[in-house]
């Protein structure tokens, strides 16, 4: 991991927001507002936090029903493994986590995991966009955020940004699962783009991939879907809207909608190392915004982060274990690519497969 290009990148970024988020901050202040807060909400509000992961993953949950049926209750720990990996990793690299520890736990194709993902991660900016547009709206304020390089983003500016980019990777999904043609023209430019040796195995691992967006065919999962994603996003701004009250901080809850989709849509779009910077810079200005203090905006926003990676990342490493999964494998099996998928005369025969020496053979009960 310390020789990715992307870790040092991430670092960089994060120094560079970190840099803006001291700049205005008074550590004296922030230290008395740690020591005068109420963890009492913290408390209360981690029950809360959990609860929404859970309802991502019966999400997932759906996406994943062309491919696998698996139940919730499993796939709960590959979703916080691929968090926890987020928070770690650079690059957004936990979301290849997320598809090779559901392969190892479950023997699904990581290609057709990572084809889900795409969709479940979709969904999350599909919901976040349009609550933050609305919500900023409703609430008549807006708010400059500092970029580097005398830029600055507002609200408007990021919804606009994460709209194109959301609406961009919408319509190239929904073609490859509508479009038999844009299938086809995708494979064919492999095939002649790829080394020779290598062509079966890149066209099995896109045509795994495009398995995976099944679920866009669906228009009542896909509803579900949305329902779901809309919840888990209310449930986690009912954790920012707990932890503030903690700190002090007594705005209403739309200010934590808003700060839900704002902070969690400019870590998507700026790669720094499990968002620090972007995040504390973000939600600081926001609440500062609504009214609240400096101080204790630094405080919170630092606070709210800590709650939101480190018992993750400690349950996270701890499920890991516990799925003799290790980062060296993870990240050297997002390098190689996917597995060779079954056989549809094995996949309809119900028999597990199992890898041997590059080759495929049905597993004996």
């Amino acid at each position: 991991m310390l020789k990715s290009r992307g870790f040092w990148i991430g670092i960089i970024v994060s120094l560079v927001f970190i840099g803006l988020f001291v700049r205005s901050t008074d550590f004296g202040e922030v230290k008395r507002a740690f020591e005068e807060a109420n963890y009492w909400w913290v408390a209360v509000s981690m029950p809360v936090y959990f609860v929404g992961l859970w309802v991502r993953t019966v999400r997932w949950q759906y996406l994943l029903r062309p491919v696998k049926r698996v139940a919730a209750l499993r796939l709960f720990p590959v979703v916080i493994v691929g968090l926890m990996a987020n928070n770690l990793m650079p690059a957004r690299t936990g979301e290849f986590v997320r598809a090779y520890a559901l392969g190892a736990r479950e023997r699904v194709s990581k290609s057709s995991a990572l084809g889900t993902i795409a969709v479940d991660r979709l969904f999350d900016g599909l919901t976040l966009v349009p609550m933050m547009f609305i919500v900023a709206l409703f609430a008549g304020r807006d708010v400059e955020f500092p970029v580097g390089f005398g830029h600055e983003l507002s609200f408007a500016g990021l919804s606009a940004v994460m709209t194109v980019l959301f609406g961009a990777a919408l319509l190239v999904l929904l073609v490859l699962v509508f479009s038999t043609r844009a299938r086809n023209g995708l494979l064919q430019l492999v095939h002649r783009l790829a080394p020779g040796n290598l062509k079966p195995k890149v066209e099995d691992i896109l045509q795994s991939f495009f398995t995976g967006l099944e679920s866009l065919r669906n228009p009542v999962d896909l509803s579900v879907a949305w329902i779901m994603s809309a919840v888990s996003w209310a449930l986690e701004a009912t954790m920012y809207y707990l932890i503030a009250r903690g700190f002090g901080i007594h705005e209403p809850f739309h200010v934590f909608l808003l700060l839900t989709a704002a902070a969690n849509l400019a870590i998507a779009v700026v790669a720094s190392q499990g968002g620090v910077g972007p995040f504390e810079l973000v939600v600081s200005k926001t609440v500062v915004a609504f009214g609240a203090s400096s101080k204790l905006a630094s405080a919170y926003a630092i606070g709210l982060h800590a709650v939101l990676l480190f018992p993750i990342i400690a349950i996270g490493l701890y499920l890991m274990w516990t799925m003799k999964l290790t980062f060296g494998d993870m990240l050297k099996s997002s390098d190689r690519g996917d597995e060779v998928p079954p056989s549809s005369a094995e996949a309809q025969a119900g028999g597990r497969v199992m890898r041997s020496g590059g080759t495929v053979k049905p597993e004996r009960a």
